[in-house]
């Protein structure tokens, strides 16, 4: 989203239910700004220089903790004094979010529009034999306010939500790779899900014809690598999309302008993952009868997970800015 002051800001918000560990959870966190990859010298090797997360807090509170009341025309789910979201019956949800301290408060209306992307609604997704899934994600737009070191600024953007529920899960099973995420314009918005080795989900709202497309071919292909020391791993940090419609073929192409680790751990996770920022994010639409619409005030975020960090085995200029003197290629 982009404040009144005319900086790029990600705001987001989590509560989990945790039933074997009795907790319940609550993660609150917000980016600012924008980076971009570095190409280290002498070295075939990009870094990633990404602000990352401005605040990020995690609330550990006992099973029960989260609340859920039915109104009349809403649900509002609580959990501690840091998280309260209520869902209407229109389908808008209002969230509010704090860290408890002072520091910082977000009050943000997410308002979806046309359809969300659903997996396993009818029959829950069997990822792998014991992981099953099923929940959706959303995209609308979004806006607010944001309260941080006494600060009030304004929020305008896009937004989006995810109800998910699973049993069980492993990242090496469940196939080497995940993106999801979602890609919105003015006039068009798609959520997606691609597992490199599993399952692919995507759903596309047209808001010009008003059609939703429910299913269709998805390939992405993944450019510009970089290495980000936060998740001690590489991410791609260009973006192309096309996704194979009835009505035509949808083209996209993002760059990454911030990226975010996160997990429960605050630690390298052993399934690194992270959240991307799309910027420059461009689109057109070329319908079967050769019509090309171009699309117009693209944003948009990814999260991808690998099966497994990299090893420590990789040069030691990803990892330190420090030059090193003398010869650069030594025998053992």
């Amino acid at each position: 989203m982009i404040g009144d002051d005319g900086e790029l800001y990600s705001v987001g918000g989590s509560i989990l239910s945790m039933h074997q560990e009795q907790l319940d959870l609550v993660v609150v966190n917000m980016a600012k700004g924008r980076g971009r990859a570095h190409q280290l010298p002498q070295s075939i090797y990009k870094v990633g220089r990404y602000p990352g997360f401005e605040l990020t807090r995690m609330f550990r509170y006992p099973k029960g903790t989260l609340q859920i009341e039915q109104r009349e025309h809403s649900i509002l789910v609580t959990c501690g004094p840091n998280y309260t979201v209520e869902c209407f019956d229109n389908h808008e949800w209002h969230l509010q979010v704090s860290s408890g301290d002072g520091l910082y408060s977000a009050d943000l209306w997410h308002r979806p529009q046309g359809n969300p992307l659903w997996y396993g609604r009818e029959t829950p997704s069997a990822l792998t034999q014991h992981s099953i899934t099923y929940g959706y994600n959303w995209a609308g737009p979004t806006d607010g306010v944001m309260c941080y070191e006494g600060k009030t600024i304004k929020l305008r953007g896009f937004g989006i939500r995810e109800r998910y529920v699973a049993v069980d899960s492993s990242a090496a099973e469940l196939g080497a790779w995940e993106d999801w995420g979602f890609l919105a314009f003015d006039d068009l918005h798609c959520s997606l899900y691609d597992m490199r080795y599993g399952m692919k989900d995507l759903s596309v709202y047209d808001a010009v014809t008003g059609k939703h497309y429910p299913e269709g071919k998805l390939t992405i292909e993944h450019e510009d690598w970089a290495f980000l020391r936060e998740l001690d791993g590489f991410i791609p940090t260009k973006y192309h999309i096309t996704i194979e419609l009835e009505d035509g073929v949808l083209q996209l192409e993002a760059q990454v302008c911030n990226a975010t680790t996160w997990g429960v751990t605050h630690k390298v996770p052993d399934s690194p993952v992270a959240t991307l920022t799309f910027e420059h994010l461009t689109g057109k639409l070329t319908l079967n009868d050769g019509t090309i619409r171009t699309l117009s005030g693209g944003r948009g975020s990814m999260s991808v997970r690998q099966w497994h960090a990299y090893p420590n085995i990789l040069p030691r200029e990803l990892y330190t800015d420090e030059q090193l003197a003398g010869e650069k290629f030594q025998t053992l």
